[in-house]
């Protein structure tokens, strides 16, 4: 008897890979979930942890985790807790699965991701600043940074005199504009987070140089766990480690 038919079927059910192959049953792919923070949980609970839907999860008094399913859902268990992940209250709302699942795999499952989400968690109010938020771009190094249309807000931990900014982009050029002591924040002239492309900022005469991507339109009100999957895939690895830390927390985005 050709079993290929069956095995086909066995592996589609245990996949857990992000690429859609043809053919494959959309439920059996959002039935999938990924550990994308754990605190006071088993080990075999870490981040990066993948869990199928029928899946016996047990919890300590205590214990937080928070996954996310293919579809962008997010789902938080606190202990004592014992059972499979609950089902949501409504069937067949689920969007399509976000293409940046592997990448955010990737960083969930990271060291950095492990320490800033704890790092966030056990903060306290006396201590150094919080992590930026989730829209907040982090002025202490270059690279990708992800922004809704036009909001752009700098931020920087050491916030202890003023300094001297300037910025550039293809939307125009903004010199001399001052980031008060004691000021974490500084929000940008909003015609220049118009559009992706690349962004030079002058801080204190200390260049950075940004790309920028722009949060699709399609992303607005959708859930959160979409959000971070667009975040990882723009590799915009802090302000993805910022939203998880939020949603660990129980905290709304900002």
């Amino acid at each position: 008897m050709d079993t290929r038919p069956g095995t086909a079927m066995r592996q589609t059910a245990l996949c857990l890979g992000f690429s859609l192959l043809a053919g494959l049953n959309p439920a059996a792919a959002l039935a999938d979930y990924v550990v994308i923070a754990a605190s006071g949980a088993p080990g075999s609970y870490a981040a990066g942890t993948e869990i199928a839907d029928d899946q016996q999860i047990d919890l300590p008094e205590g214990a937080r985790l928070t996954l996310i399913e293919r579809s962008g859902r997010m789902v938080a268990l606190e202990g004592l807790y014992s059972g499979a992940v609950p089902t949501p209250d409504e069937a067949g709302d689920s969007d399509a699965p976000s293409t940046g699942w592997n990448a955010l795999k990737r960083l969930v499952g990271s060291a950095e991701a492990s320490s800033t989400v704890l790092g966030a968690a056990r903060a306290g109010a006396g201590d150094i600043p919080p992590p930026p938020g989730v829209w907040d771009l982090s002025t202490d190094s270059s690279g990708p940074r992800c922004i809704r249309t036009g909001e752009l807000t700098l931020w920087r931990k050491q916030a202890d005199k003023t300094q001297t900014v300037s910025a550039r982009s293809a939307a125009g050029r903004h010199d001399g504009i001052a980031w008060k002591e004691g000021e974490n924040r500084l929000a940008l002239p909003e015609g220049m987070a118009m559009e992706d492309g690349r962004m030079v900022v002058s801080v204190g005469g200390e260049l950075r140089d940004f790309e920028l991507s722009v949060m699709p339109q399609a992303l607005a009100g959708a859930p959160a766990g979409q959000l971070l999957a667009w975040l990882a895939e723009q590799d915009c690895r802090r302000q993805a480690l910022a939203l998880i830390a939020r949603l660990h927390a129980g905290e709304t985005v900002d």
